[in-house]
């Protein structure tokens, strides 16, 4: 589960700089950014390992305050 959401964190982080370089609000990696960050969200709340799931979480929490400046 861990490798599924780096992954996941990896693709997430590429649109969140589409997103941020786009524009407009309107981009569609905007929306997709939010989606799949939502999803990662839900897939880190059921690792086991805290320790493991709080270092994913601030990286991702990163990636949602990167994406909260640009979208406002």
């Amino acid at each position: 589960m861990e490798s599924e959401v780096r992954k996941l964190l990896d693709k997430a982080e590429k649109l969140v700089d589409e997103c941020v370089n786009c524009s407009s609000e309107d981009c569609d990696e905007c929306e997709d950014a939010e989606e799949l960050l939502n999803e990662i969200r839900d897939k880190i709340q059921s690792i086991q390992d805290k320790k493991v799931a709080r270092r994913l979480r601030v990286f991702l929490d990163d990636l949602e305050n990167k994406l909260e400046s640009k979208l406002g």
